[in-house]
């Protein structure tokens, strides 16, 4: 499988991997980490490399248009929903799940959060996030106003910057390896998409308790994760639903751990090991809907079929 699926898409691989990492390099030798105020620019920039690689390559090297083979399409349909509502059941079920972890607790004051950078931050650094936090996240009116701004943000400036990589992912990779079996394809997506995480994940980043771990985690993560996001691109036949599935996810993913002490970054939400077990859960659901209900079967059709 490797060989066959790299020789399609070694090339956006290669240029993909080569320049984010080279940037990654750059900014940690000019004293910046993924700590630093800097990072939420230089994170904005560094997701949109994937789909300069994908466009330039499909402008100069094979010679083809970007938006309808890429399935760029602004044409909305009920699949768009499933990919901005989806996110949420995730993060719901993981942190659901999160609770039956042994040694992990339901906890309103934020104390989950300050536990989440305790390994990065000071102890005046986190006295200050505490003080910061007080009282905040107890109430009702919070929840509901960070859900509908979650909502928002998913479909609007975080589907902007998440397409940047779904051009890529999703858009590119997708389109190269047409006519290969969806399951492998999309596990295959997911190994680059996760791998391509990786320096920033060593430095702290999604898992900061973990970092080396987390960088295993994350390829296991968005392996889990893009056969789910193939599924939704293809059936709303454009990559920016997916796009607006990354950005929601992005907008709610680390919302149940502030509310969740005890365990570690491994287990809890929606990137620990409970949230995998949530993916599956609603993979499968995906599964059993094309295959009994749409009988489709596009997960175990070959891509363009």
């Amino acid at each position: 499988m490797s060989a066959s699926f790299f020789q399609r898409t070694g090339r956006f691989i290669l240029i993909t991997l080569a320049v984010s990492w080279l940037a990654v390099a750059a900014f940690y030798l000019s004293g910046q980490s993924v700590q630093s105020p800097l990072f939420s620019v230089f994170g904005m920039a560094y997701m949109f490399v994937p789909a300069a690689v994908a466009a330039l390559l499909q402008r100069f090297y094979h010679r083809e248009g970007i938006a309808a083979p890429l399935r760029v399409s602004m044409r909305l349909n009920r699949w768009w929903a499933v990919g901005l509502l989806t996110p949420a059941v995730l993060v719901v079920l993981s942190f659901g799940l999160s609770l039956l972890v042994p040694g992990v607790d339901f906890d309103g004051s934020g104390e989950g959060l300050v536990q989440r950078y305790a390994a990065t931050l000071s102890p005046e650094q986190l006295d200050t996030m505490r003080q910061q936090l007080q009282g905040t996240y107890a109430s009702g009116d919070f929840v509901l106003l960070m859900l509908l701004q979650g909502f928002v943000a998913g479909c609007t400036i975080n589907a902007l910057f998440a397409f940047g990589e779904e051009l890529g992912w999703r858009g590119y990779m997708v389109h190269r390896l047409a006519g290969r079996p969806m399951w492998a394809a999309a596990l295959f997506i997911g190994v680059v998409w996760g791998v391509w995480h990786a320096p920033l994940i060593v430095q702290g980043y999604n898992y900061p308790q973990h970092p080396v771990a987390g960088a295993f985690m994350m390829v296991a993560f968005c392996m889990l994760l893009s056969p789910m996001m193939v599924y939704i691109t293809l059936k709303a036949r454009s990559v920016v639903a997916s796009a607006v599935f990354h950005g929601t996810l992005n907008a709610f993913a680390g919302f149940p751990l502030t509310y969740l002490v005890g365990g570690s970054d491994l287990s809890n939400g929606l990137m620990g090991y409970a949230g995998f077990v949530g993916i599956v859960v609603v993979t499968t659901g995906f599964f059993l809907f094309d295959r009994y209900v749409t009988r489709e079967r596009l997960f175990t059709r070959p891509l363009g079929d």
